[in-house]
């Protein structure tokens, strides 16, 4: 079965492909032929194909062969940043800042869900999520953070019918309770869990915007109420705020647009 899959003429022709990106000012047709052991007929014809499709260049009519920069921007595309190449330096600070986990969750198919961390491991008592967690709208810190800026439609059809999901005592309830609360989180710029989801747990969360501005992702850190004092709190808040405007300063940057 592998062999009857093999394609021959694109085998021959990445082996053209190899050959040029050999060769720094470029080669001839002969040149070419003789390094990948085919017919000149045959590289010919692989070459005007490239060419035509504006892989391979000419500086003159029947001058040398070499690779275009459209070959370098599929080697560029193919290393773009991604969203957690990009923030988890700033996860890394917002954990070094406070001592405490920091998290990074993202809008993906209708929920929010934890894709990287950064542990804290100095401490007894912690807490302990997964990556690929989903992480409830009405509930989380992230999930907050990212239903505040969802078109309204879109956040309804993602709550779907029915009563809000109770975790705890202090989970939110009802939807006209859920929309008071995002309408603090647009005005304060972050998002707070308070024992909503873990029972003796307190996070803080901001959005992350890509470079049109959409509000696809978010950063949280956490710490057990025992740790929670008011000076810790505000502590949380600032840098969490502050992650979350760097990474989408570096997203535009980036031009970083989610999917």
């Amino acid at each position: 079965m592998p062999a009857r899959n093999h394609i021959d003429l694109v085998g021959k022709t990445l082996r053209v492909l190899e050959a040029l990106s050999e060769q720094e000012h470029g080669a001839g047709l002969k040149d070419v032929a003789g390094r990948v052991g085919l017919v000149k007929s045959s590289v010919f014809r692989i070459l005007f194909t490239l060419r035509e499709m504006g892989y391979v260049e000419q500086a003159e009519p029947n001058g040398a062969y070499r690779l275009s920069v459209k070959v370098a921007g599929l080697a560029l595309r193919s290393r773009r940043p991604t969203l957690i190449s990009l923030a988890r330096p700033h996860l890394m600070w917002l954990r070094d800042q406070l001592r405490e986990p920091a998290w990074l969750a993202e809008l993906r198919r209708g929920d929010v869900v934890l894709v990287d961390m950064a542990d804290e491991g100095s401490h007894r008592l912690r807490l302990s999520f997964d990556i690929g967690d989903r992480c409830p709208y009405h509930a989380t810190a992230v999930g907050k953070a990212v239903a505040a800026y969802l078109p309204r439609a879109e956040l309804e059809a993602a709550l779907g019918k029915g009563k809000l999901p109770r975790y705890t005592l202090r989970t939110i309830r009802t939807r006209a309770a859920f929309q008071a609360e995002l309408e603090t989180v647009r005005r304060l710029g972050y998002a707070v869990n308070e024992e909503e989801t873990v029972p003796g747990a307190v996070l803080v969360g901001a959005p992350v915007f890509d470079a049109n501005g959409r509000a696809f992702a978010a950063l949280s850190v956490s710490a057990p109420t025992p740790r929670c004092s008011p000076e810790k709190r505000r502590a949380m808040i600032g840098a969490v705020k502050q992650a979350g405007v760097a990474v989408s300063r570096d997203l535009a940057r980036a031009g970083f647009v989610a999917g």
